[in-house]
């Protein structure tokens, strides 16, 4: 399937796609199976970018109505609720609205930082008693957030078409389907970006008798072309204009459960192996232009939206309301071509004439992971980030030890972009690279869900230089046919295809629209010095409006109060959905206050057997930042203790955290400490209580002890 005409936020984080693209594979592919050479581009007066960068000046004239943002963030308690605040969108003004879940909405508050917040009523006012039909009041909401005024109640267009009399909207479909998790998500995209919102149905299976096939099934071949081609039909129905870039139909949101990779079997070497379902839809599959263009030509970018209605509303969002404020760049490439090419110093540059001096680039020795934790915080981390690396689905190759998915910061990064093998193999596993980007804020990701090859990505250089001129970021780094793997490949785009970074936003925040008064029975957060009473759900509900409150800089310096509430609060007496509220306040909070020591050891006080997934993952992760921190100091005193409290207590997840953490020691005591750490390796394994801490710990405490002694011999 090659073609015959025969590489962030980079927002996102160039978390390059080398984590198994890198040299360091052991099958060599990036080089010994590499298809035939195939000049990379090198400037963007490059012939074959030219098609591009005309459908380019297309999209930027077809953005629709200006809106006014207003200066609020609505939060909503359900389904229901969110597509009730919805529909008081229009064409003249819109504000965030996101499903009330702690997790989503302080990062996005913070960022955001509105001058107002507002609860919005509990009883939705038009749907009165009864169920919900989600998808007809869906698209009820879609027309609604486009009439030209919201008084207006008569004439609503068809939500399923394109909008009248608005102008040149931008080019985009979302495409969902009844039962859709990412329903609410896939509203909010269209009613934001004036697109139609289409239904294409579930995938199912060839015999037609078995369940659909949802995000976790592998098509065949075949079943993925016909996958693409109901696609194509659906669009077709919507507009006749869709056959090239630069028409009417150029972007699609996948927001449904539908495949995520199909299985190219019949052929041999390169071709073989899992490809990304999400890279064949929007591709010419007409024979007859195939012959006259070139296999497999592009009409549309795509992009898919993944996440329950929560995190699915919070990406959507965060992708119409935010734009970078800084960006790290972070390069463990070394060596000369082809991971020369991937150098990150002209991209910082380039970056660096959106918002000057918040760029930050790392490389080499200066790239470890010491650093890294260091400087993936905010202000550095937060927004886009760009990587290079190599390595597995949990793992990516850095100085200074094997970086795991346990040093995905706890602040997360907005966009992503990763030029890593397999980093996306499975994004809805937060045990995976990019499933802990998502899982920690990210709302933007673009990696690899098989083993692509690194001349599979654009080099940072050409795609910043793409961002910079405005293009969204599913065309600024996706390769087209003509380029050395510009068809239907292994790299996924993960969010709003049409995000793209505005460089007058993103230098300085524009004016926004005063609010409105609220509906008579919606709540304005208020401060409140604290409620007088010891009832825990109470004060942890004050506790979470005040952190609300703090992260939009209400001029509420509320987190040594809350902390001290938090830590007071008796989790006994809350039900299941408040403790996991009190989790993230207790991580948010600590995080907020700059104190990843404190949060370990808030989070080591909770009973293993009431430690959430979420608990266990923040407590590796503020193990693994602590413990490059005191190594990186020389504090090793500090190092062995902390080592000493993670291998002698339990341990809930499949990721050994004691075994990565006795490695990661291991190899970088100075050697007259030694001696000490073998003692302690002793004491440790013989004080495991056995009816409590598995067998394989002291097996693993052994084995330590020997490598340890071997290497002293040494």
């Amino acid at each position: 399937m090659p073609s015959r005409r025969s590489s962030l936020l980079v927002l996102i984080a160039i978390v390059s796609a080398a984590l198994g693209c890198g040299r360091d594979e052991p099958d060599g592919s990036i080089v010994g199976e590499a298809p035939a050479a195939v000049a990379p581009i090198e400037t963007t007066d490059d012939p074959r970018l030219a098609p591009l960068l005309d459908a380019a000046k297309t999209w930027r004239q077809s953005g629709g109505p200006t809106r006014a943002v207003v200066d609020q963030v609505v939060l909503v308690g359900d389904i229901p609720g969110f597509l009730d605040a919805l529909s008081t969108w229009d064409a003249r003004s819109y504000f965030p609205i996101l499903i009330d879940d702690p997790r989503w909405t302080i990062p996005f508050i913070r960022a955001f930082r509105p001058s107002q917040i507002v609860r919005w009523p509990a009883t939705p006012r038009r749907y009165g008693e009864g169920p919900v039909d989600e998808w007809g009041a869906a698209g009820e909401a879609v027309a609604r957030a486009w009439r030209g005024d919201a008084a207006e109640t008569e004439g609503l267009p068809p939500s399923g078409m394109r909008p009248r009399g608005l102008g040149p909207t931008p080019p985009g479909l979302v495409l969902s389907h009844y039962g859709s998790p990412s329903l609410a998500g896939a509203a909010a995209l269209a009613a934001g970006r004036f697109q139609p919102l289409v239904r294409v149905g579930k995938v199912v299976a060839e015999d037609r008798q078995a369940e659909p096939l949802g995000f976790g099934s592998t098509l065949t071949e075949r079943q993925a072309l016909a996958f693409a081609r109901r696609v194509e039909a659906r669009v077709a129905s919507v507009t006749r204009s869709y056959r090239s870039l630069g028409d009417e139909v150029d972007f699609l949101t996948l927001a449904g459960d539908w495949p995520y990779r199909y299985n190219v079997d019949q052929k041999e070497g390169l071709a073989r192996g899992d490809r990304a379902v999400d890279d064949l839809v929007g591709r010419d599959m007409d024979p007859r232009r195939a012959e006259e263009q070139g296999t497999w030509g592009r009409w549309a970018f795509t992009g898919r939206l993944l996440g329950d209605a929560p995190a699915s509303v919070y990406r959507a969002m965060s992708a119409l309301f935010l734009q970078p404020e800084s960006a790290l760049l972070w390069n463990t490439y070394g060596g000369g071509a082809p991971w020369s090419d991937y150098d990150v110093t002209g991209a910082v540059a380039t970056l660096g004439l959106i918002r000057p001096g918040a760029v930050v680039a790392r490389a080499g020795s200066r790239a470890d992971l010491a650093a890294w934790h260091e400087f993936a915080r905010p202000p550095w981390g937060r927004d886009l980030l760009m990587m290079n690396s190599s390595g597995s689905p949990e793992r990516f190759s850095i100085a200074g030890g094997s970086g795991l998915v346990g040093d995905v910061p706890l602040w997360g990064s907005a966009a992503v972009v990763m030029i890593h093998s397999f980093s996306a193999a499975d994004p809805t596993n937060p045990d995976t690279i990019a499933g802990r980007f998502l899982e920690r804020g990210a709302f933007i990701y673009y990696g690899s869900m098989n083993e692509p090859y690194l001349i599979a990505f654009r080099t940072p250089y050409i795609a910043s230089q793409l961002l910079v001129a405005g293009l969204p970021l599913s065309a600024a780094l996706r390769q087209e046919p003509g380029e050395a793997l510009g068809l239907p490949w292994r790299l996924v785009y993960l969010g709003d295809p049409l995000y793209r970074i505005d460089p007058e936003t993103a230098r300085s925040r524009p004016p926004r629209t005063p609010p409105d008064p609220p509906p008579p029975d919606a709540l304005v957060l208020a401060a409140s010095p604290g409620p007088d009473t010891d009832d825990a759900a109470r004060l942890l509900d004050w506790c979470y409006e005040s952190s609300l409150m703090a992260a939009a800089t209400f001029g509420v310096a509320a987190t040594p109060a809350v902390l001290r509430a938090l830590d007071g609060l008796d989790r006994g007496g809350l039900d299941a959905g408040r403790r996991a509220k009190l989790d993230a306040l207790l991580i948010d909070r600590s995080l907020a206050a700059g104190d990843i020591g404190g949060l370990l050891d808030r989070l080591l006080r909770i009973a293993p057997d009431d430690r959430s997934p979420v608990v266990w993952r923040a407590i590796e992760t503020a193990a693994f930042d602590r413990l490059d921190a005191s190594i990186r100091d020389g504090r090793f005193d500090d190092a062995l203790n902390l080592w000493a409290r993670i291998a002698s207590g339990p341990w809930g997840l499949e990721t050994d955290l004691p075994g990565e953490l006795t490695s990661r020691l291991a190899d970088s005591l100075p050697p007259e400490r030694i001696p000490e750490f073998r003692r302690r390796l002793v004491e440790v394994r013989d004080g495991l209580d056995p009816t409590r801490i598995p067998i394989e710990r002291a097996r693993m405490l052994e084995e330590a002890s020997r490598k340890v002694d071997k290497d002293r011999a040494r």
